[in-house]
């Protein structure tokens, strides 16, 4: 058994820091096709980002109200790519569902329109009202 460790050792296991060209290639292969999903992630959190969960409730028409009478309380963000780096910008650490269920559990919350919004929520309406 302990013949048959060593071998395993010596045949595959090299010192740390030595690497041929195969398996530099491979691993930078490797590493490549890993970046791709981040890439695909991201494009779909920028796709959600102007696409509340309240479509699905309230339908297009009452979230693009929502939006508009966000973008008169909030002038600064009157702006797709202040209110998209806005919503994206804790991406990194959670998506944009636990955001909004963040927002709600440290108040963070406005009242639009006669509902009480996570901000990120009243800011994903503000996108779909100059996106959408």
């Amino acid at each position: 058994m302990i013949l048959l460790a060593e071998t395993f050792c010596e045949r595959y296991i090299r010192p740390i820091g030595l690497m041929d060209r195969r398996e530099f290639l491979c691993l930078s292969l490797g590493a490549a096709v890993l970046t791709v999903p981040a890439r695909e992630d991201a494009a779909a959190a920028a796709a959600a980002a102007a696409h509340p969960d309240l479509l699905s409730v309230l339908g297009p028409e009452p979230v693009r109200d929502i939006g508009l009478q966000y973008r008169r309380l909030v002038p600064e963000e009157n702006d797709s790519m202040r209110l998209r780096a806005a919503i994206l910008a804790p991406l990194p650490r959670m998506p944009i569902v636990a955001t909004v269920r963040r927002d709600f559990e440290t108040g963070r919350t406005v009242l639009v329109n006669g509902w009480v919004l996570a901000a990120t929520e009243a800011r994903q309406c503000a996108l779909f009202s100059l996106v959408a």
